[in-house]
């Protein structure tokens, strides 16, 4: 496996120095590791709401032809007659 240098800001460093001297984390490896595996979830996680997304719209493009709505002026001015 190809090992690379991780720069880490002072931010950074000092996150991964207080995890791994707070005993939950083994080493700077470790937390790293852990990083790149909640990245690789969250990434996981916005590609199926893309996917949805898109099954979505073309199931509302399938759907027929666009119909007019009230804007939200009309409906507030609506709701105001109303009260």
């Amino acid at each position: 496996m190809k090992h690379d240098r991780i720069l880490l800001d002072d931010r950074q460093a000092a996150l991964v120095e207080r995890l791994v001297q707070s005993g939950r984390f083994n080493s700077t490896t470790d937390v790293i590791g852990y990083s790149l595996d909640l990245l690789e979830q969250r990434e996981a996680e916005a590609a199926q709401f893309v996917a949805e997304l898109e099954k979505e719209a073309a199931r509302g493009l399938a759907s027929g032809p666009a119909v007019a709505m009230e804007t939200a002026d009309d409906l507030i001015s609506a709701f105001r007659k109303r009260r």
